[in-house]
């Protein structure tokens, strides 16, 4: 089976138990199609460098998994027709490194209007 590493955006607008129930199910997929996930990691709502979907703001899932090729086209699919993720992005992981036991989170950018004030 193969590693891979998938990043996605929630809509920052989405209650909590929105946003879990949109995680689980992406969980659910990763599991139902034979795949085992390795890591999963949540960033939090961060600043997004551009706006996606009107929305400036997002709320950031890593997820390591390894599974069959197929799983890959399934969980895929899925983000596109999710309404509660508004961007993904999924990468194969090289066989002979091993996935980092701790993956820096990216610092929060501050906001331009609070940089104007001073």
């Amino acid at each position: 089976m193969r590693k891979y590493e998938t990043i996605f955006i929630l809509n920052p607008d989405l209650e909590q138990e929105e946003a879990q129930s949109a995680i689980e199910k992406i969980k659910g997929i990763i599991l139902q199609g034979k795949g085992d996930i390795l890591k999963f990691e949540d960033w939090g709502k961060r600043k997004l460098a551009y706006k996606v979907r009107k929305k400036t703001k997002g709320h950031y899932i890593l997820i390591h998994f390894s599974g069959p090729p197929s799983l890959l086209s399934e969980l895929e699919r899925n983000y596109r027709v999710m309404d509660s993720v508004i961007k993904f992005i999924t990468v194969r992981l090289d066989e002979k490194k091993a996935i980092p036991e701790e993956i820096p989170v990216p610092e929060e950018i501050p906001d331009e209007e609070s940089e104007e004030e001073e």
